[in-house]
């Protein structure tokens, strides 16, 4: 089977990256082709099919308001995505079509050659850009579901997208424009990795029948997980308020004996460094790459997740249970769906800095009680979302797609 995979993103960014990468070589070591369409990164892993990926765009890196407006327009609609998607598929015809995260780079441009070419689609989603001009149901410091029904202008009432007028106005102009293209019927499956984000697809108005619940999964390879106790604690992800980093930094305040760990980058980072000037057992290691963040993570006690939006399947529990470690996360969106309290791992109500800083001092002092929750989540990772089954999972949704098509029936 040929597999056109649809992804911004060409190199380790993000979950979307992180799945889309993942999947590619399960689906090629099981005798597949996989075809990649993409954007143009300095920082893309290479791939013989660069040529044919989609110049870079960022909205904020435009030097003027005619500038502006020209990449705004094609953040809407590329003609230029929808271009190389056409030329790919004239080139070699793919068996199916399997998108990742598009929004306001390729854009669902390129559902327009796929739709003329007969080419079924498959839709991975990663996050709430569907639904969501500012694409994580997530405004002034809370979860948001004000633009519900396609009520839009409420991202420009509360400037949602960076908390500006200009960018909030784009956002929620793009997504009228989506709606009145009826991108949603475009597509023969979403697959939502929580059943969280699959019910809000629903309640937003996606057709239950195009919506499927599948798991992300996670390949923990050859190295068992870490049996040491550890030391200290580990945030990794994206610095931005919504991921709540702020609240490890109220907790590491009460905590001044257990070294905490912050890896990633982030529109908050400025602001989060400034915080912890006066903390010198905080620590910010950036960016790191795949394998310097698990020798990092395997060498903690504790890792937490204290998000305040509505998280999706986040790969850093994922990631944390198959190295063995205790995970501390908030009680909201799927996480709840990947950790049982009390059984492999801990939650806590969002937004509660008290709370995560009970939690992580409880672990960080009961070496034992945080070697039997990170073991308890380690297994439940290799029996419940190894690769093998979600390989299987992922080509019998092929199969039933290009059966339906094959006999004529119509999506949904």
């Amino acid at each position: 089977m040929r597999v056109l995979m649809v992804n911004t993103f060409h190199h380790p960014r993000g979950g979307d990256a992180t799945y889309t990468r993942s999947l590619s070589r399960l689906l090629e070591g099981a005798g597949h082709e996989v075809i990649p369409l993409a954007m143009r990164h300095p920082d893309n892993t290479p791939s013989i099919w660069e040529r044919r990926f989609v110049s870079w765009v960022d909205m904020r890196d435009a030097p003027d308001a005619s500038a502006r407006l020209r990449l705004g327009m094609r953040m809407f609609w590329s003609r230029e995505a929808a271009r190389a998607c056409a030329d790919l598929i004239a080139e070699h015809p793919p068996d199916i079509a399997h998108l990742q995260h598009i929004h306001r780079h390729l854009t669902p441009s390129v559902l327009d050659p796929l739709k003329a070419a007969g080419v079924p689609v498959v839709w991975t989603v990663h996050d709430y850009e569907l639904i969501c001009p500012e694409g994580h149901l997530f405004t002034q410091g809370a979860p948001c579901t004000r633009c519900k029904g396609h009520r839009y202008s409420e991202a420009v009432r509360l400037r949602c997208k960076w908390g500006r007028l200009g960018p909030s106005v784009a956002a929620a102009l793009e997504k009228e424009l989506h709606h009145r293209k009826r991108v949603w019927e475009r597509v023969d499956r979403f697959l939502c990795p929580s059943a969280f984000l699959a019910d809000k697809l629903v309640d937003f108005g996606v057709p239950a029948e195009r919506v499927l619940h599948r798991p992300n999964f996670m390949d923990p390879g050859p190295e068992p997980p870490s049996t040491e106790p550890g030391e200290g604690w580990l945030y990794a992800g994206r610095l931005s308020p919504e991921k709540g980093v702020d609240l490890a930094l109220s907790a590491a305040r009460a905590l001044p004996d257990h070294p905490l760990f912050i890896c990633g980058t982030g529109p908050a980072e400025a602001e989060l460094r400034e915080r912890a000037a006066e903390l010198p057992h905080v620590h910010f290691l950036g960016h790191m790459p795949p394998s310097g963040l698990a020798r990092v993570m395997r060498s903690v006690r504790v890792v937490v997740v204290p998000s305040r939006w509505y998280e999706n399947f986040p790969y850093a529990v994922l990631e944390a249970q198959a190295a063995g470690r205790a995970v501390v996360a908030a009680d909201i969106g799927g996480i709840p769906e990947q950790i049982t309290h009390g059984e492999d791992g801990l939650l806590v109500p969002p937004d509660d800095a008290s709370a995560l800083t009970d939690a992580v001092s409880g672990l960080l002092t009961d070496p034992t009680l945080a070697a039997a929750l990170g073991e308890r989540g380690a297994r439940r990772v290799r029996a419940h979302l190894g690769p093998t089954d979600h390989l299987h999972s992922i080509l019998s949704i092929y199969d039933e797609v290009l059966e339906r098509r094959a006999s004529g029936v119509a999506r949904g």
